[in-house]
This record gives C-alpha cells, structure tokens and sequence, in this order.
C-alpha cells in the first residue's frame, strides 16, 4: 500500500470543488482513502489523522493545493486523475455556457442590482477583493480563511462606517432577505433573527426553527474571529442593532462560539438596548456575566436555543427541557439500533 502526494504551489480550488475531487478519486481503481486540500495547518493535521500527510505535504503552506492517495494501484496515475478532475472546470466552457465573470467588476456589469459579493479566493488575495467589493457599496460575505487579523479590522471598521455588512472571513453561512448563502439551507420567513460567529450553529439553530414551525427574518454570519479581543465583535454588533431595528424581528437568537469574556460583555450591553427578548447560546461554554439583562434568556444548548426562541415567537413548544430529554433518548436508542444493524455477524 503507497501513500503519494503532490503540492501544487499557490493553487487555490474552492472548498465544496475539492470535496467533490476528493470523492471521485476515491473511486479510483486501487484507491483506498484520497485527500485534495488546501495545505492549512489544520487540513494537514486531519490528512495525518488518516494517514495521509507524508513528509512532502508537511512542507504545504495554506496558499498550496496537496493531493494525497493511499492505493494498492499505481499512485502516479491516481494524482493524474485527481488533476484531470480539478481541470475539468476550466474544460467546460464554450458555446452554450452561460457567461461567468472572473472579476468582481465584470460581475456587477453583468448583476448591476447584486449588493452581496460572495469571495472564496486563497486568503493571501481575499481582503483585496473583500475592499473592491465593499468600495462598490457591496455587502460582503468572506468564506475565505487565512485572512489577516489586521486586513480583517480594517475591513469590518469600513463595512461598520459605511452601513455594510462584513461576514468573515472564515464565514460559512448566511440567510439574507431569505437567500440561503453559502453552505445554509433555505429557511422558511418568520421572526425569529440570528447573528451567529459559528456557521454549524447557524445552520443547526435555524432548521431547528423551521422543523418547530418557525422562520427567520435573517441568518447573519459573521466569523468566530469577530468575537475575539482583536476584532472586538464590530459585526456582530452590527447584526444586533440591524435586527433590533427590524420590524419584522420579533425574537433575537444570539449564537457563537465562546468569545473574548471583554466582548462578551459588550455583546451583552448591546442586547440590552432593546426590549425585543433574546436568547443567547454559547457554545463551549457559558456566559461569564454576573448580570444578564432582563430580556436576555441563556441557553446552554444550541437545541435549548432554537426551542426557547421559538416558544418566544408563539410556537406551542411546551415542556423544553423535556422534549430535548425525550429527543436525546429517542437519539440513542437510534444509535443503537444502528450499531446492531452494523455489528459483524
């Protein structure tokens, strides 16, 4: 069994691109597991996990594309096609093939009405964009990662200054005006708004919502980092006044990942500004306050998130605590089951 790789230097493929790779390489002949990554810290640490981070790949840095294969076939004519593979995009143009802009200027000839920009681009071009974008009176969802901590404040300040949005980067989620962005699902309207720095729990929060009967008015994503002391949660609390101010929102839901304990306290100060209640999820952790605003309900889970909030909106949720019991039971047992079905012999 060989495990062989390639880095191929400053090459950037979107994420959902080298996914797709990934799983039609392993349908390679003699091809046992296949890695096609962007070289972060943190890829390399799950290709070595799974046996994949040979000592060529160690070397990637996170502007780098690596390709690993572990195969009983022959590894050269495995990475061959993984190239083939991720080449086949720029083999499908031609006549019949609907325009794509390679610029953001190009695209908003094209889409003179668009006021979001999409960027997932290598990190080291993303803030470039990311000002281009909001230059032209763009919000900006960042999906792209490795962007500077100082490219990432300069950007937020602007967006904060100039009443655009700032999501990212890292940002892999959003609903806006009820257009599921990225990796979100589509979301039935309703009352309930989100401001998230986790994407998982924005996804998480808002179909538990939807499966309780109850929309949303908006999902905004805005990054784990920007609730870090660096960034000082510019666009979070850009989100919160966004939905206090909406009409439409009845309920806030607060979700992140645990922040900085200074801004914590300023996300907190800020949610008591309005009457509308608001839940607010932490996950990882709880709320370090002493104090919690009168308006602010805490939830220790992001299902205790989504249940309270809904309740708030006037879904007939009834005993939360124990539906999530009686949920969480109802889990395990499935779990169970599954592992009888699966269990050899």
């Amino acid at each position: 069994m060989a495990v062989k790789s390639i880095i191929k230097a400053s090459e950037y493929h979107d994420s959902v691109s080298l996914m797709i790779v990934a799983k039609e390489l392993a349908k390679f002949p003699g091809v046992q597991d296949a890695s096609v990554m962007m070289g972060t810290e943190a890829n390399k640490a799950l290709m070595e996990q799974s046996g994949l981070l040979t000592e060529e790949a160690k070397s990637a840095t996170p502007n780098d594309l690596v390709i690993s294969v572990r195969t009983e076939g022959n590894a050269e004519e495995a990475l061959a096609e993984a190239e083939k593979l991720l080449n086949k995009k720029a083999a499908s143009g031609g006549e019949g093939v609907e325009f794509r802009p390679k610029t953001i200027r190009g695209a908003m000839k094209t889409n003179p009405d668009a006021n979001v920009c999409i960027i997932s681009i290598a990190g080291r071009y993303a803030a470039e964009e990311a000002w281009e974008a909001l230059f032209a009176g763009m919000h900006v969802l960042l999906f792209s990662d490795n962007v500077s901590k100082e490219d990432e404040l300069a950007l937020k300040q602007y967006g904060r200054d100039h009443g655009l949005l700032v999501m990212g980067p890292g940002a892999g989620t959003a609903i806006l005006n009820g257009v599921a962005l990225a990796f979100a699902n589509v979301i039935p309207a309703g009352p309930v708004g989100i401001v998230s720095a986790a994407g998982t729990g924005l996804q998480e929060t808002s179909t538990l919502l939807a499966k309780n009967g109850v929309g949303i008015t908006q999902g905004i994503g805005t990054g784990g980092g920007d609730v870090k002391k660096a960034i000082g949660g510019i666009m979070y609390i850009e989100g919160l006044k966004a939905l206090q101010a909406d009409p439409a929102t009845q309920v806030i839901l607060m979700v992140s990942k645990l922040p900085d304990e200074e801004v914590e306290k300023t996300l907190l100060e800020q949610a008591e500004k309005s009457q509308k209640p608001t839940v607010i999820c932490l996950i990882g952790g709880k709320t370090r306050s002493d104090t919690v605003p009168a308006n602010v309900t805490v939830a220790s889970t992001l299902e205790e998130g989504a249940l309270v909030a809904a309740k708030l909106a006037g879904a007939k949720i009834g005993d939360i605590k124990g539906k999530i019991a009686a949920e969480t039971a109802e889990a395990h047992q499935l779990a169970k089951e599954i592992k009888s079905v699966l269990k050899p012999g």
